[in-house]
């Protein structure tokens, strides 16, 4: 294995890989014994006679025109990207056009007391749960003891900032109703059952700035530049093809003659 054979080698690996593999030498030594083996072994099966077999010669080819076909696809990828300085004028026009593709929207931090159940029972407990909360007592705690709610009852409650329509429309809307934070809903049917809504806080939304979104934007360009002139050139190279329909149906045909006839079902 040859200097040369790592460095093309090297390149292939995902990054994480090519620094640990240079971290740790034992790692390395086997990584190069791998493709030792490997090399050592296509040149057996080739002084063997074996890349004349044909299903062997079969793989060889179909490998080497995939290579080929995706080397060939990677250079129309890469004749269409354009010059760093073009990509940031196209990137900046696409953000002055289109705003709202960037804009965070408001988020509402709120916290709730699920009861289950939707009868006489349920309804009561939920209407006094309220009252205490009305009265005084501490949200956080009560919604620790008496919450069904599995994913917040242990943070007392707490659902975390989370745009509209995130939860049930009755929930939402209950939430919409409330003005301050601090301020506490009435009982709320829902699917999941009975809640009680605390508002804690509102975020406006906000426009993220063109350094932040940048590198999407300049990725999102690139990778549209190119699959727009992949696509071109995969119909410009299918429309050159010239079919057969009936050697197609020919080859059908004998294929299903030559099938093995189905297993007689067991009756």
């Amino acid at each position: 294995i040859s200097t040369q054979d790592l460095q093309a080698e090297m390149p292939r690996m995902p990054e994480a890989v090519r620094e640990r593999f240079l971290n740790e030498p034992d790692q390395f030594r086997e990584f190069v014994q791998t493709l030792y083996l490997r090399k050592a072994f296509a040149a057996r099966a080739q002084a063997d006679g074996l890349a004349q077999v044909p299903e062997t010669a079969h793989k060889l080819l179909t490998a080497r025109e995939s290579i080929l076909a995706d080397a060939y696809m990677s250079r129309i990828a890469e004749s269409v990207t354009p010059a760093p300085a073009d990509i940031d004028k196209r990137i900046q026009s696409i953000y002055k056009a289109e705003p709202e593709r960037f804009r965070t929207p408001a988020e509402t931090h709120a916290r709730h007391i699920l009861i289950k159940g939707k009868d006489a029972d349920a309804r009561a407990q939920a209407e006094k749960l309220l009252q205490e909360l009305r009265n005084g007592a501490d949200f956080e705690a009560l919604a620790r003891q008496y919450s069904a709610d599995p994913g917040s009852a242990a943070q007392g409650g707490d659902l975390g900032f989370f745009p509209k329509g995130k939860m049930v429309p009755e929930f939402d809307a209950a939430l919409d109703a409330l003005d301050k934070p601090g301020s506490l809903s009435p009982v709320v049917e829902s699917e999941f059952g009975l809640h009680i809504i605390r508002l804690e806080a509102r975020k406006p939304g906000t426009l993220r700035s063109f350094d932040e979104v940048k590198e999407q934007l300049r990725a999102e360009t690139v990778a549209k530049l190119q699959q727009d002139a992949r696509k071109r050139e995969v119909e410009r190279v299918r429309n050159e093809a010239k079919g057969d329909a009936s050697a197609m149906d020919a080859f059908i045909a004998e294929q299903k003659r030559l099938a093995p006839a189905p297993a007689a079902q067991a009756k």
